[in-house]
């Protein structure tokens, strides 16, 4: 990590993107859905998963998604599947991960160029991991946090990134309605990435591809 920040010269940055995982630098719902599937099927659970409950699931902290997923048993139960459920899948994207967006690379290496990058996630410990680990993606952030690590709220974590690296201006970069509500409580600025797995019929900033990422970054810190 400190070889990164010194390019930067210190951690004291005016601007930095701030990046949501899922339906925003990957999908890896299909992948997850096999995973959970693997698990209960091999454990005797009665439990099934869709490509669609997987959807749903998107962007919730660990305990949200055990009150869906497994909301007919207890909470200490349903974390236990939970935590069953998301070491398989850790291990299976570490061999074959979700899918990067169109263009990702090209504009990430554009970003990087201007703008330090972070990742802060609603996903439990090691999620994170296996989307750098496995597409070779460490050198394009910072730093990067979830849920599983601080169980925190996500625009605590926000907010926890912002106060370490004392950073001025932030853009959090998300594609759920969740995301821009922990965005406005951490009261940063927020871009839907409309290509992902939410619908957000707030006045907000909007891409429909990553390619459109790169000038409006550009635009709402220059104006702030």
């Amino acid at each position: 990590m400190s070889d990164k920040i010194s390019l930067f010269m210190e951690p004291n940055f005016k601007d930095a993107i701030l990046f949501d995982l899922d339906g925003t630098l990957w999908d890896a719902t299909s992948n997850i859905c096999e995973s959970w599937n693997k698990v209960t099927i091999n454990n005797h659970l009665k439990y099934r998963f869709t490509l669609n409950d997987i959807k749903s699931h998107m962007g919730l902290t660990p305990i949200e998604t055990v009150k869906i997923a497994f909301n007919d048993v207890d909470i200490d139960t349903g974390l236990n599947y939970f935590k069953m459920c998301v070491n398989q899948e850790i291990i299976d994207l570490n061999n074959k991960p979700g899918k990067m967006y169109q263009d990702e690379i090209e504009v990430l290496n554009l970003l990087k160029s201007k703008y330090p990058l972070f990742i802060v996630s609603n996903s439990d410990k090691g999620y994170i991991e296996s989307y750098l680990n496995s597409l070779k993606m460490h050198e394009y952030f910072i730093d990067h946090i979830c849920a599983g690590d601080t169980s925190l709220e996500k625009w605590k974590n926000i907010l926890y990134i912002k106060n370490k690296y004392q950073i001025d201006n932030i853009i959090y970069v998300g594609d759920t309605l969740k995301d821009y509500l922990e965005s406005s409580k951490a009261k940063v600025n927020f871009i839907h990435a409309s290509y992902g797995f939410g619908k957000i019929n707030e006045d907000v900033y909007k891409i429909n591809s990553l390619k459109e990422l790169v000038p409006l970054v550009d635009k709402i810190f220059k104006n702030n």
